[in-house]
């Protein structure tokens, strides 16, 4: 049996992944060309530095990144993969998932609000919206529906954008207006439901607060802050 026989298949090593999977998994290219040789590297107290996956173990957890990935501004309904922070608890998102602008950013220094993108099928009676068309075409080529968690809003650093890639290049689709509309109709009844018995109470104050307001005590005149001669 030669070496390139269906039976050795078991034995053949995994393909190494593409650079769309490695960006996809949030792997930032490095140039190692000047780099010195790592394979011996040890600490100053000469101990061997652990693998990755001794740190997960010993509970640590990876960092979100920190330098930008993005050229320009993301705009009104883009879509993104966002770098959510992987110490979050539940039901808080963690890591990296698709996210929906919702709030532009002014610059490439600003911050954005945007709402997570999941695939899990969501609850009846909770607050999202199931896209019309998936923005992401490899979730469009795979049948994936796209579930918008509408009452996650979220502002983040335009650091944690990372965009789209298909084909070997960056993409930066945006929602249908349709379903943008519907976003923000929901977004408008969630927040309502939470300010509104608050709002109600400082209506209720208001009157009050402004009859103290307008009635000072004592008018204040010309003299107020002149200091009397000695």
């Amino acid at each position: 049996m030669s070496k390139n026989s269906p039976g050795d298949q078991t034995d053949a090593e995994p393909p190494f992944p593409t650079d769309e999977e490695l960006l996809a998994a949030g792997y930032v290219p490095i140039d190692f060309s000047n780099m010195p040789d790592v394979a011996d590297l040890v600490t100053e107290a000469g101990h061997p530095f652990p693998h990755h996956h001794e740190i997960i173990k010993a509970g640590y957890v990876p960092i979100s990144r920190r330098e930008r990935r993005i050229l320009s501004r993301p705009r009104m309904a883009q879509m993104y993969w966002i770098d959510f922070p992987h110490d979050a608890y539940a039901p808080e998102f963690v890591g990296e998932h698709p996210g929906i602008v919702i709030r532009a950013a002014n610059s490439l220094h600003d911050t954005c609000i945007i709402l997570p993108v999941t695939s899990r099928k969501q609850k009846a009676g909770t607050h999202f919206h199931e896209l019309s068309k998936n923005p992401n075409p490899k979730g469009q080529e795979e049948g994936r529906i796209a579930y918008v968690v509408c009452d996650h809003l979220y502002t983040v650093n335009i650091n944690r954008f990372r965009p789209l890639v298909h084909k070997g290049k960056a993409i930066y689709p945006k929602v249908e207006p349709d379903d943008l509309t519907a976003i923000f109709a929901i977004v408008q009844k969630v927040l309502g439901a939470a300010f509104g018995p608050a709002q109600a109470i400082v209506a209720a104050g208001t009157p009050a607060l402004a009859t103290t307001a307008a009635a000072p005590a004592k008018p204040l005149g010309p003299k107020t802050l002149t200091l009397k001669g000695r």
